[in-house]
């Protein structure tokens, strides 16, 4: 079953194939709809036949690892799956971490079994998602108890960490894994711009900012959420609330809404802390309610 091929000849697949040769896992074949994208994944591996026959080279291993864009998933499964280049009992993964297992549907009425396998990690390059998945933790989703076991095999190669989800939970686990990541960078950006209506420069902010960021991450991985939270919310300073308001909306009113809803939720977080009085938080309450309104 260490036969392998892959489909889709992006960073994840690339990755993946070169993690998974060097563990000893034969690559039969790198497949996508750009002959000089499967050359230049197959060069980089170092084995497998590089291909723009997507059925074919699926049809030559055990296992079939789609790493398509989420988009495309569900249409290559179906595409292979119509051209009979799934052998029964064959294991198929997709690595998406917004589509759930049933993407693979087309495959398991072909007689393969099937499992979502998501590494829950930033692979911004092939260089650094080589550097990045081992150790990194990874989202299992199957009915399958076979599909999962080989899946683990291969967690295990990748020296990670498997991640339990509930059938049909992987939208909500997918946007989660967003907002800790999309969203933190645009939070970060959120606070650049304020920065920049108070005459600091870019730069200089991000430099100021980043040993902030860092110490930050440091206390979430010591203490955990919601003891790491500080400032003026945990405090229950209303009035450095009201003023932040108040220079928003004078200087940068179009990032008024995203200051009020994410300081509803630091409310929230607040609470559970233990470290505001529930009198400070109804009135803070009340600030964001009154400049979300504006």
């Amino acid at each position: 079953m260490k036969n392998t091929a892959i489909i889709g000849a992006g960073v994840v697949g690339t990755a993946m194939g070169y993690l998974l040769s060097n563990a000893g896992y034969n690559i039969t074949g790198i497949a996508s709809r750009s002959l000089e994208s499967a050359v230049k994944a197959r060069d980089f591996i170092g084995q497998g036949e590089a291909s723009t026959d997507l059925a074919g080279t699926a049809r030559s291993a055990g296992i079939v690892l789609i790493t398509t864009s989420d988009d495309a998933v569900r249409l290559v499964c179906e595409d292979i799956a119509g051209r009979d280049g799934f052998r029964p009992g064959s294991l198929v993964i997709h690595t998406s971490g917004a589509l759930s297992v049933e993407a693979l549907a087309s495959a398991k009425h072909k007689g393969a079994v099937t499992v979502s396998m998501h590494p829950l990690q930033s692979l911004p390059s092939v260089q650094e998602a080589i550097k990045n998945m081992p150790g990194s933790y990874f989202c299992l989703e199957s009915e399958d108890e076979t599909a999962l076991d080989t899946a683990r095999d291969m967690v295990r190669v990748f020296q990670g960490k498997e991640l339990n989800i509930q059938l049909g939970g992987k939208p909500l686990y997918h946007a989660g894994a967003a907002v800790v990541s999309n969203f933190f960078v645009a939070t970060i950006g959120f606070g650049l711009q304020l920065h920049e209506s108070a005459g600091i420069d870019r730069q200089d902010s991000l430099n100021a900012l980043l040993p902030l960021i860092q110490g930050t991450l440091k206390n979430i991985e010591k203490i955990g959420i919601p003891a790491a939270l500080t400032g003026p919310i945990a405090r229950g300073d209303a009035q450095t609330v009201e003023d932040h308001l108040a220079a928003i909306s004078r200087e940068s009113p179009d990032l008024l809404g995203l200051y009020c809803e994410l300081g509803k939720y630091t409310v929230k977080l607040a609470r559970e802390k233990g470290t505001l009085k529930e009198h400070d938080a109804q009135k803070i309450i009340e600030i964001l309610r009154q400049y979300s309104s504006h």
